[in-house]
Formats: structure tokens, sequence, C-alpha cells
């Protein structure tokens, strides 16, 4: 359940022409093609709900990319629901913009390693499942700088075997002054409703963030409808703060 936009790197297919290819891979493995992430929260929210209990989580990225194809891993403390102590996902695609339409083609992997004495919860199926889809954005030329965006992602076999699931997120993007960037975002999670309380639930949230040197802090409340504080089985109205920096 990784973060709801992935940080997005560049990266490139290596060149195949003859006598290019040893250059073409020196360039792509390059420094300047790589980047890492570390930050803390004060809840770990996935699509409108809380993955850590509504506790702090740690976090951390390394990625790749290169000439709009990325690779990258992310991984997360959380509160284990099976055996778990531990989220790590995965995830690749391309990217690309055209004029001032951006967009994306996107694989994730979940996974959920780790040992923890969470008892016993062997009626719940494996936790590890895919995603995968894509988003689209388009950038305004006008004060403030608005981006509006759609991102779709489908899983055939969601989280502990619960069916297939597909989310839809639509979101808006505003730089402000003083390098504050706020964020608003409106999405509707798709379920199996053979094998889930609920057949749908929708979430929302907005957050503002200042950016400072390589550190960015945020703050940010999200929730849900009806749906979704049923799927979870407790309110879902949350404030929560993030500190993270880039490297």
């Amino acid at each position: 359940m990784q973060k709801s936009h992935l940080s997005l790197l560049f990266a490139s297919l290596i060149c195949v022409f003859p006598g290019s290819a040893i250059q073409a891979e020196e360039d792509a493995l390059s420094a300047e093609n790589f980047s890492a992430s570390i930050a803390i929260t004060s809840n770990y929210i996935f699509r409108g709900l809380t993955i850590s209990d509504d506790d702090p989580a740690v976090s951390g990225s390394f990625d790749w990319g290169y000439n709009g194809f990325y690779l990258g891993v992310w991984a997360s403390s959380l509160e284990a629901v099976k055996s778990e102590s531990l989220e790590i996902d995965y995830y690749g695609g391309y990217v690309d913009e055209i004029n001032n339409f951006s967009y994306s083609l996107d694989v994730i992997y979940y996974d959920y390693p780790g040992e923890s004495n969470s008892g016993n919860t062997d009626d719940i199926g494996d936790l590890p499942y895919w995603e995968y889809g894509g988003s689209l954005s388009y950038s305004f030329d006008v004060n403030l700088e608005p981006v509006v965006g759609v991102m779709v992602l489908h899983s055939p076999d969601n989280f502990a075997e619960t069916g297939d699931a597909t989310a839809v997120e639509s979101s808006l993007d505003l730089s402000l002054p003083y390098d504050l960037g706020l964020t608003f975002h409106y999405g509707k999670q798709y379920l199996d409703d053979d094998k889930n309380a609920v057949d749908d639930y929708d979430y929302y949230g907005v957050s503002l963030t200042k950016y400072i040197a390589n550190f960015d802090f945020s703050v940010a409340y999200t929730g849900t409808n009806d749906d979704g504080e049923i799927f979870q089985g407790s309110s879902t109205s949350e404030v929560y703060f993030t500190i993270g920096a880039s490297f």
C-alpha cells in the first residue's frame, strides 16, 4: 500500500546500436540517475485508511531513472495484520510529457515481509499483491501553476487475497508563494463485494507542503465516506504530519 503518488524518476532503455551500447550503459548508470528519500509521518495513510493503526511510521525509497523509464523500491514500517512488520513496494514504469500533458504507465508489487507477535490470523490470505495502471495530468500556464490529474490502478487479487480491486483518483496541485504546495485529491476504491464488507468507498484529502532545501514538511487531512469507515472498522477522519528529505 504505497504512497498515493509515486515519486517518478526518469529512466530509459539502453541503446543497442553497435559502438554506442557501452556509452549508453555508462549514461544510464550515472550517479545523477539515482536518488533516495527518507520520511517520518505521524500516521501512514493509504487511500483514506490508516496502515499504521494511527501510529507514526518511518519510510524510505531508492530510485533509478533514465529517459522516461524508472525502477524503484519503497519501504515503510506498519502495524501488523498477519505476521508482517514491514511493507516493501517494488515499482517500475515509464513517464513522459507532450506539451502540457504528462502521463505514466506503472506497475507496483506490494510485499509484506517480517515477523511480529500479531496472534493467530491463519484465516487471512497471503498479503502481497500487484497493481498496474497509469496516470494522466495537465499543467496550466497560469498563476499558481495548477496541475490536474487522474490515476487508475487495478489489482487482479488485492491485499490478503480479497479479490479484484480498482482505485480511481483525481488530484489538483497548486504552487503557492513562499515555496508552498497545496494538493487536493478525491478517489474511489472499488472492491470485490463477495469478499469485503463494502463494494467500494470514497476517500479524499488535502495537504499543505513547505519546501526547504532538500526537505519538505507537510500537514494533511484525509477522510472517507461511511463505507470507508465500515471497511476500516473505525473513524477515518485524520490529520497527520510528515517530514521528508530527498537525496
